[in-house]
């Protein structure tokens, strides 16, 4: 199995498994004023090529300028034997039950030859892994084939410059929060979860690719009608979606509004998910309809 550390940052990329250089354009980065405190939103990948680096001078500097940075979930500060025993108990078929008998003979035989063409683990290492979580791997699989770090993310990169410079560090969820979420979905959505993964292996390093450039290029309008397309190529999953995007930024915005509202005047750096502020209902729209100035740098 592969290590526990590397389920939990898949989980992160799950909605976005998605050369130029950065340059000195803001890269996804919009400014939040209007309460006691201001807030800068960068929409991350969470995996990325070594060449995403150096980041802009815009993004460097609103990190550097501010008291605390906000992530999605702290990856350095987690409870390791507490998320083991989660993912064992809530991603893994404990019933005497195996993939096999889950999944439909020709689903369970594609599954095979997908990972077969991947190359890195087989049927044998995933058999005993709930649907949810073998629709991760597959992703993070293909990552793996294509040579990125899985610890190369934007998320990680701001959590180690924290940890260097002493920054408080903030989170908008948990790692266990997140696998609650994703272990909560019907079997069949699960299953159907799993269909999709599959099927987008075809053309998967494209549409990464895509991502990166759009991101690269702070080209906001690709990258939100690339997360659109995701989401009207696979209505069977709405519910998924759903739950993964659009009720998670109303959360996040919740607990962001309430930090900005304070009394005491901070700023914070926050990095979460690109596809959570660029789409019309993402956390940026949210927080303009709540009446704060949300500025595009």
């Amino acid at each position: 199995m592969r290590t526990i550390k590397r389920h939990i940052i898949l989980i992160l990329i799950i909605v976005f498994a998605f050369s130029l250089t950065a340059g000195e354009k803001g890269n996804f980065l919009w400014k939040v004023t209007g309460g006691t405190s201001t807030a800068y939103l960068l929409g991350s990948i969470h995996i990325v090529p070594d060449d995403i680096y150096p980041l802009s001078s815009k993004i460097e500097k609103a990190f550097q300028s501010s008291n605390h940075l906000v992530v999605e979930a702290d990856m350095n500060n987690i409870d390791q034997s507490r998320i083991q025993m989660l993912t064992m108990s809530k991603g893994f078929i404990l019933d005497g039950l195996s993939l096999e008998s889950v999944l439909k003979p020709e689903l369970y035989e594609k599954l095979k030859v997908t990972l077969d063409s991947i190359k890195l683990i087989n049927i044998e290492q995933v058999k005993m892994m709930r649907p949810w979580l073998v629709a991760l791997t597959i992703p993070q699989l293909m990552i793996m084939k294509m040579g990125y770090k899985m610890d190369n993310g934007i998320d990680m990169h701001f959590l180690k410059s924290a940890a260097e410079k002493k920054k408080n560090i903030l989170e908008l969820e948990s790692a266990e929060f997140q696998i609650d979420l994703l272990s909560g979905f019907s079997d069949e959505l699960q299953i159907k979860f799993l269909e999709s993964a599959l099927d987008e292996t075809e053309n998967f390093k494209e549409k990464y690719d895509e991502m990166v450039k759009a991101w690269k290029e702070d080209d906001v309008k690709s990258m939100s009608s690339i997360i659109n397309k995701e989401m009207k190529d696979n209505p069977d999953l709405k519910p998924v979606y759903d739950k993964l995007i659009r009720d998670r930024n109303v959360t996040m915005t919740a607990k962001i509004d309430g930090w900005l509202r304070q009394d005491k005047k901070q700023t914070y750096f926050i990095v979460v998910g690109a596809g959570h502020i660029v789409d019309n209902e993402g956390i940026a729209k949210i927080l303009e309809k709540k009446g704060y100035k949300v500025e595009k740098l």
